[in-house]
C-alpha cells in the first residue's frame, strides 16, 4: 500500500514570501529568527525558522497587532512565535481574496483583543489567544506593569517614604513614553493606549506613584496635539 500524500506540499505559490494560499493545508505556527526593513509596499520581512528564503511580509492590519502585543521594538520578537492562517474573508479591490492573519502569539497574558482599521473609516476587534510556547522564563516587556501584590503601602524602602516599587514603575513609564514617542500616527497612539497590559499599568501607577503617572499623562496630552 502506498504512503499518504500530502497534498498542501503541491499547491504552494512560487513566490519569495510566505502568501496566504501556503496556509490552505492548515494553520502554521512559526518562530521568528529575525525581522529586517524591506523596500516597497510591504515593508517588513519577518524571517522565521525553516522559512527557505519565504519570509512573512505582514501586511498593515498584522503589523498593528505585533505593535499592540509585541511593542514597536521588533529585535525583541526574535525567539518568540505565532500562529498564521488563510482567512478566506479578507477583501482587496472589492472581492475576497483572501489573507494571512494571526490566531495565537506567544508572549502574551491570556485572550488580548486588538482593534484595528478593517475598511475606511470602519474598525473591527482582532482576538489573539496566547500560544504556549517556548515560555519558560517569562518574558517581561518594557510596557509590563509592576508585580501585584507589591505596593507601597505594605513595603517599606531604605529611607522615610522611599518605595522598592518606584523603580519598577518608572521602568514601565519609559517604556509606555517610549511607544508613544514611535505611534507613526493618532491611531497607533491610541491602539498602544488601550493594550491591556499598557492600560492596567497606568491606572495602577495613578493610584500608587501618582507623580509618574502624571509625566505619563503629560506625554499622552501633547502627543495627541500634535
Amino acid at each position: 500500500m502506498n504512503a499518504p500524500i500530502d497534498m498542501s506540499r503541491f499547491i504552494e505559490a512560487k513566490s519569495d514570501q510566505l502568501n496566504a494560499d501556503d496556509l490552505m493545508g492548515g494553520p502554521l505556527t512559526i518562530t521568528v529568527t529575525r525581522v529586517a526593513a524591506n523596500d516597497g509596499d510591504q515593508p517588513v520581512n519577518i524571517f522565521y525558522e525553516g522559512d527557505n528564503g519565504k519570509p512573512f511580509r505582514p501586511c498593515k492590519t498584522i503589523r498593528r497587532v505585533l505593535v499592540a502585543l509585541w511593542g514597536a521594538d521588533a529585535s525583541r520578537y526574535v525567539g518568540r512565535s505565532m500562529t498564521l492562517y488563510r482567512d478566506a474573508g479578507v477583501q482587496f479591490g472589492g472581492m475576497q481574496v483572501g489573507g494571512t492573519r494571526i490566531s495565537h502569539m506567544s508572549h502574551i497574558d491570556g485572550e488580548q483583543t486588538v482593534v484595528v482599521m478593517k475598511t475606511k473609516g470602519k474598525k473591527a476587534p482582532i482576538k489573539i489567544k496566547p500560544l504556549a510556547m517556548r515560555q519558560a522564563s517569562p518574558d517581561r516587556s518594557p510596557a509590563a506593569p509592576p508585580p501585584a501584590g507589591n505596593s507601597d503601602s505594605t513595603q517599606h524602602g531604605d529611607g522615610a517614604g522611599a518605595s522598592p516599587n518606584a523603580g519598577r514603575a518608572q521602568a514601565f513609564a519609559d517604556g509606555v513614553l517610549a511607544e508613544i514617542a514611535d505611534a507613526e500616527d493618532a491611531e497607533m497612539l491610541e491602539l498602544a493606549l488601550i493594550f491591556q497590559k499598557t492600560a492596567n499599568g497606568l491606572k495602577r501607577l495613578k493610584t500608587e506613584h501618582l507623580a509618574i503617572w502624571q509625566t505619563v499623562s503629560d506625554a499622552v496630552d501633547a502627543r495627541r496635539a500634535v
